[in-house]
């Protein structure tokens, strides 16, 4: 992972630029389309233009395994829950995914996202260990303002700003009221 930001983005860009036109090459090269031909055929295009996307985010560290390490160290220092790196990096991509926004609405709005996913909880219930469902409890059980700290220090160690508003004290009401559902889903408390 690059740690020098305004390096990994020029990196990012100019491997977007690299892969795009590469790409074209390479789609146009074997369908035989000379490239005076790009906009009869911008299909092609397009997936040249993913694939450069793609291949500048994983310059940009977006790839990279680094921040999923971190933060599966940091869970397990501060839960003492041991969390596999690819499942830290798929929980880190779902975090990403979700923007600041929607956070901050749930927040001010005290949303009950658990009670949103009731049916897909339940329906993944069966596949967790005994071992899971302690780690879960152990979690579930911690003082609200421990688990704000957990997640301002995985907002240290991953700059997602959706941590970053969870960790701030106007979002305890909202991770109250989320876990007594969600224990309540798991184990009918």
């Amino acid at each position: 992972m690059i740690e020098n930001k305004p390096i990994a983005i020029i990196l990012a860009v100019l491997t977007f630029i690299a892969g795009t036109a590469f790409f074209v090459g390479i789609i146009f090269y074997f369908a035989g389309y000379p490239l005076s031909s790009l906009g009869e055929h911008q299909l092609y295009v397009f997936f040249a233009v993913l694939i450069g996307v793609v291949l500048a985010s994983v310059v940009y560290g977006r790839g990279s395994n680094d921040r999923a390490k971190m933060a599966a160290k940091c869970v397990e220092e501060l839960l003492g829950v041991k969390v596999k790196t690819n499942d830290m990096w798929r929980i880190l991509r779902g975090v990403e995914s979700m923007p600041t926004f929607v956070i901050n609405d749930y927040v001010s709005k005290d949303i009950n996202g658990v009670e949103a996913y009731e049916e897909g909880i339940r329906a993944y219930v069966p596949k967790l260990t005994d071992e899971n469902l302690e780690d879960i409890r152990r979690i579930i059980n911690k003082p609200v303002p421990e688990l704000q700290n957990v997640l301002n220090e995985l907002y240290l160690e991953t700059e997602l700003e959706q941590f970053k508003i969870l960790a701030e004290p106007k979002a305890e009401h909202l991770i109250t009221i989320n876990l007594e559902e969600l224990k309540g889903i798991l184990f009918n408390e």
